[in-house]
């Protein structure tokens, strides 16, 4: 009666057949890099010109091919074999587990990044169609994270634009600010107001100022204007505007793309931009302030 432990199987016989095919995937990578070797030899040996010639007399290769295979020697060569697997002396522990196939689509890998891949990947498991959605895989999760990168980059960018910019309207409106306080200092000293209603009322006495006893005092502006001065300042507001607009344009990008990177970020710009607008806003309401009129001597 047979000995059940050597019974013959299905099982054991697809076992034993899925062991020689790798076995076989693995010796043809091998086969492949040493061939590899050998074209690479022969190439350098040869004169120009002669290449082309001598891989179709001699080997039956094309071009294309032969590159194919000495790039796998380039490549694996050096981990993969110690020494000629024609002798027989080839060292099994620098030798990959990696089949012909699985060899050919990794070469699509720099050389550092393909041993991190094989480092996080078991690759040797893996079939055909699943190393290539592996590497697919890959490929999308990089691009992503080098568009999330360069997103990142331009908004910094335009944060670091948008923060000049809010500082040189700070610093604008902090210079309205003083000079405004400058005026109304100037124009509420008791001493300006009695030199101008004196100036005020010496050209009245001289008849050089016909309204001046029945029409207020006015701060000191010109009186004596050309007659196109309003163009030049109408052409002015509309330029400013225009500038307005288009900042404010950028202004609401970066808060866009901010918000993708760092929404609290975002919210603490948006705020900041926002009191700004508002202070623009009520300001711009009743530009310019009324202007007090000067008192006269009593």
């Amino acid at each position: 009666m047979d000995n059940p432990a050597n019974e013959r199987t299905p099982q054991l016989i697809a076992a034993e057949i899925n062991m020689i095919t790798s076995q076989t995937k693995k010796i043809l990578l091998s086969s492949a890099v040493e061939i590899g070797r050998r074209l690479q030899e022969a190439k350098e040996l040869l004169k120009h010109g002669e290449w082309g010639k001598w891989l179709e007399e001699s080997v039956s290769y094309s071009q294309s091919t032969a590159n194919k295979l000495m790039r796998l020697y380039e490549e694996y060569g050096p981990k993969l074999l110690s020494t000629s697997i024609v002798d027989g002396s080839s060292n099994s522990e620098l030798i990959p587990n990696l089949t012909y196939t699985q060899a050919i689509l990794l070469l699509g890998l720099p050389a550092e990044e393909r041993e991190e891949f094989l480092a996080q990947n078991d690759v040797c498991s893996l079939t055909t169609q699943e190393l290539q959605q592996a590497l697919k895989d890959r490929d999308q999760a990089n691009q992503a994270k080098d568009q999330a990168l360069q997103e990142k980059e331009v908004a910094c960018q335009e944060n670091e634009v948008l923060k000049k910019g809010l500082e040189t309207i700070d610093s604008t409106i902090s210079e309205l600010k003083k000079e405004q306080a400058n005026t109304l200092s100037r124009l509420t000293n008791p001493e300006n107001v009695k030199a101008e209603a004196q100036s005020a009322n010496n050209a009245s006495s001289a008849g050089n100022a016909p309204f001046a006893t029945t029409a207020p005092f006015t701060h000191n502006l010109k009186t004596e204007r050309a007659p196109d001065d309003h163009i030049k300042y109408v052409e002015q507001c509309d330029a400013y505007c225009k500038t307005i607009a288009d900042t404010f344009f950028a202004l609401t990008t970066a808060l866009t793309n901010l918000a993708h990177l760092d929404p609290k970020l975002k919210e603490e710009k948006r705020k900041q931009a926002n009191k700004l607008i508002n202070y623009m806003a009520e300001t711009v309401k009743e530009w310019p302030p009324p202007r007090k009129p000067l008192r006269g001597n009593s």
